[in-house]
């Protein structure tokens, strides 16, 4: 009888020895020899570390696999509700990680975009919502680039401070001479002001390197804590408070500071201190805008998500007992809410039956729209606890006139050239009031009409426009909730309200911002997939080299 002859074993070219030969003869001897090897292996440390570090590694590659599999045979269906930057950015993210195997539906009642919006004026598109992007907003940066969309080429103007009585400061078209202005009027503290807000912008950055890492947060505190520990702290002060407890004068704080925070967020440096920081940031002389308007990234962050678009009004989600959600939702034959007029609180329409309301399960249901009692009906249903939303929106008038300004309403001579005016006085009728140009302008126009925006705390009467302005060829008035009347002790919420849910507005409460919206979106991304693979490490690009 034919027998096999037996081989010893052999070596490999890196010198490592394999057994080659039939499984079941040379099993004693292969598990002997594997048991001798293994144990000398692990008595070297380093190497035994990488040994593990492997083993665990092929263990959760072949988990996430298994579970990616197992999602395959159940996608996760998806509903946003809102189609602002916020949502469409999130439904972008979520086709990011889960590539094809999720169905995503975004719920948006208006147009996409939000408080991102565009309204024509004289054959051109105008800017009446979010306006200013930061040279430093890493998210808007790559999607205009990915998307092959352009920057708007920006406005040169000149801008002076305001407190109703005479000007303040006044920019020159030389910078330097500009410069030279400021260190007379404020001194030292330009300097340190701009030195504290590049500090703050290198800290904020960290949040895209955590994020690209897969680091998710359950409430928006330890996600600004995860930035830097002291952007918490600033939620809990006043701005003027914090910019005195460094050492800043009265003056820069009431003139500068003030005007910047009127301009920006119609409210007085009582904001806390990071939303000043935020709003300081925003003042950068190099800030841009999309060219079409910045609503176009919006647009672009969903065709790009393959999500559907239902042009629906949500008015509640229900909780299974299943963990499933339900959305009910409603099309009307009228908007229930016109895009320029979103009212102040009692003007909230209530639902009816006539609305022909419909429903939808969902595996996971984010939140991208203020639930807050002043900007919206959204109930939420079969929880098994109650939910508190408190504070309030500020209500920002912006009035678009086409016309000739008239010079002595606003304190200025007739050979006077000023197109950006900021207040230092809370008290006066407007926040700011300055000349616009389109949405669409290119690096060589300069024909367009006079179109001049002004926001206000309310709304600006016939008597009161007629004494601003020569003569009017238009005059369009936007109605905006805006942003968050913030406080120097803020009330930060949950991005989690139960898993599978998420709030993402409830970053609003830190600092409402286009780029705030996108990084929120990024957070309940991240959220909802690691929720849906029941992997807290899931898409941790970094895993092993933090383990090493």
């Amino acid at each position: 009888m034919y027998r096999r002859k037996r081989r010893g074993p052999r070596t490999l070219p890196c010198g490592t020895p394999t057994v080659i030969g039939c499984a079941e003869e040379f099993a004693p001897f292969a598990y002997t020899y594997w048991l001798l090897l293994l144990r000398n292996i692990c008595n070297m440390l380093h190497i035994g570390k990488l040994c593990l570090l492997g083993l665990l590694t092929q263990v959760r590659t072949s988990s996430s696999l298994q579970e990616v599999r197992n999602a395959d045979v159940a996608s996760p269906r998806i509903a946003i509700i809102g189609g602002g930057i916020g949502g469409t950015s999130t439904a972008y993210f979520l086709k990011e990680l889960f590539g094809d195997n999720a169905i995503i539906d975004v719920y948006e009642s208006e147009k996409i975009g939000g408080r991102l919006a565009t309204i024509p004026i004289a054959g051109d598109d105008y800017e009446v919502g979010g306006t200013a992007i930061h040279p430093k907003n890493q998210y808007m940066m790559d999607f205009v680039s990915k998307f092959g969309l352009q920057k708007r080429k920006s406005c040169a103007g000149s801008m002076g401070l305001f407190n109703g009585k005479e000007y303040l400061f006044r920019d020159s078209s030389w910078e330097i001479i500009t410069l030279a202005k400021l260190i007379l009027r404020y001194g030292w503290d330009v300097y340190r002001l701009h030195e504290l807000t590049e500090e703050m912008l290198t800290k904020f950055n960290r949040i895209y390197t955590l994020q690209s890492e897969g680091h998710a947060y359950h409430d928006v505190a330890s996600l600004l804590y995860a930035m830097d520990p002291k952007f918490l702290e600033m939620t809990k002060k006043s701005s003027a408070a914090w910019l005195k407890e460094l050492g800043f004068s009265d003056l820069i704080i009431n003139e500068l500071v003030t005007a910047i925070a009127q301009c920006y967020y119609g409210q007085t440096p009582n904001i806390h201190a990071f939303v000043g920081s935020v709003s300081v940031a925003v003042a950068d002389q190099n800030l841009w805008s999309v060219f079409g308007g910045n609503k176009r990234v919006a647009e672009e962050l969903l065709k790009h998500s393959r999500a559907s678009y239902l042009k629906r009004l949500v008015t509640s989600v229900a909780l299974h007992s299943q963990g499933h959600f339900t959305v009910t939702s409603t099309e009307t034959d009228t908007p229930v809410k016109r895009l320029f007029s979103e009212g102040s609180p009692t003007e909230i329409p209530e639902m009816n039956s006539s609305y022909d309301p419909r429903t939808q399960d969902y595996d996971v249901v984010v939140i991208a729209t203020p639930l807050n009692k002043d900007k919206s009906n959204i109930k939420l249903v079969n929880f098994t606890k109650d939910f508190d939303f408190p504070g309030h929106f500020e209500r920002i008038i912006c009035t678009m006139v086409q016309g000739e300004v008239n010079p002595e309403s606003l304190l200025l001579m007739p050979d006077d050239h000023i197109d950006e005016i900021l207040v230092t006085n809370p008290g006066l009728t407007f926040n700011s009031f300055g000349k616009q140009c389109p949405a669409s302008l290119s690096v060589n126009s300069q024909d367009y009409p006079y179109v001049w925006k002004i926001f206000s705390s309310a709304p600006l009467g016939e008597d009161q426009l007629k004494i601003f302005f020569k003569e009017r060829n238009s005059t369009d008035v936007i109605d905006w909730l805006a942003y968050p009347h913030y406080n120097s002790d803020q009330h930060l919420g949950n991005f989690e309200l139960v898993p599978g849910f998420y709030y993402l507005n409830a970053i609003e409460w830190a600092g409402s911002a286009i780029e705030m919206s996108i990084i929120g979106g990024k957070n309940v991304a991240l959220l909802a997939y690691k929720y849906w693979l029941q992997d807290p490490n899931a898409a941790m690009n970094s895993l092993l080299k933090d383990e090493l």
